[in-house]
């Protein structure tokens, strides 16, 4: 029995260094492990980390791309002298440039913006309003007089056109505005340049034309006085002839001296040319 003792109290120490030892090894095991696992997920944590860093560079790079271009296009459409502006779908304001909001609406670009052409104020005249709220968002093209911030009335061509969002869905539409005063003053002016030229090229063939009959006509109403007494009626009617041939001699002489196109109202609704006005006569 105390052998069994002794053998005991020998291998104890031998087993319990033996047990410990290999519990050593694997929790060294599990800590390198661990340790290659740490790594790792340090490495996968910088690279996300990078990544949000790069994705946060690649942001603010985007935006101030685009605040540049917002700006750019600002600039560009400012410096456009034709009024232009942008509206939603519910005809809402989005947009103009300078020449828009200070010429034609007399407002800041602040006040348009956000609001309906209804709802600008009372002192937006209506043929405006209606004029701006036109065909919608569809594409088209009118001419319209309208009244402008400066209290003058002035020819504009409007062209707005549809703007297409995200599945080819109206999203709004885009209005540029001409102004055509200058040209519809020297299209009427030159129409009636070619009216005055029409009736001084048909005045002239008049008076040629009658100038003839009318040295015959008084030709012979000189001789039938020559040869009746001044007591004798006809001798009164060829003084009639004689008086009637003047006045149309009068009337071509005028026609020959046209200076400018005038007319005179005609009944109820027609112009007729005034001779007496037109000429320098």
């Amino acid at each position: 029995m105390d052998s069994w003792i002794t053998v005991l109290l020998v291998l104890l120490p031998t087993g319990v260094a033996f047990w410990l030892a290999r519990e050593t090894s694997r929790l060294r095991e599990r800590l390198r492990r661990l340790s290659r696992t740490a790594q790792s997920k340090q490495k996968q944590y910088q690279k996300i980390e990078t990544h949000h860093e790069d994705e946060a560079d690649l942001r603010q790079r985007t935006e101030e791309k685009l605040r540049s271009y917002l700006q750019l296009m600002d600039t560009l459409i400012n410096t456009i002298p034709n009024p232009i502006f942008f509206k939603d779908i519910d005809g809402v304001f989005r947009g103009c440039n300078q020449a828009f909001a200070r010429e034609i609406v007399g407002l800041t670009r602040d006040r348009i913006i956000g609001c309906k052409a209804g709802d600008l104020g009372p002192q937006i005249p209506e043929e405006l309003v209606a004029c701006l709220k036109r065909n919608g968002v569809h594409s088209a093209t009118f001419e319209a007089e309208i009244p402008c911030a400066d209290g003058r009335r002035r020819d504009f061509l409007f062209t707005t056109a549809t703007v297409v969002g995200e599945g080819s869905e109206k999203a709004g539409s885009v209005g540029a505005m001409m102004d055509l005063t200058e040209k519809n003053r020297a299209a009427r002016e030159r129409a009636q340049k070619e009216k005055f030229q029409g009736v001084l090229e048909t005045a002239g063939a008049v008076c040629h034309e009658l100038n003839q009959p009318l040295q015959v006509i008084s030709g012979y109403a000189e001789l039938m006085m020559v040869d009746l007494s001044e007591g004798d009626k006809h001798y009164g009617l060829a003084e009639q002839i004689l008086e009637q041939v003047e006045r149309i001699a009068d009337i071509t002489g005028k026609l020959q001296k046209i200076t400018r196109y005038k007319t005179v109202d005609y009944g109820r609704h027609a112009k007729i040319f005034d001779i007496h006005q037109s000429s320098d006569d």
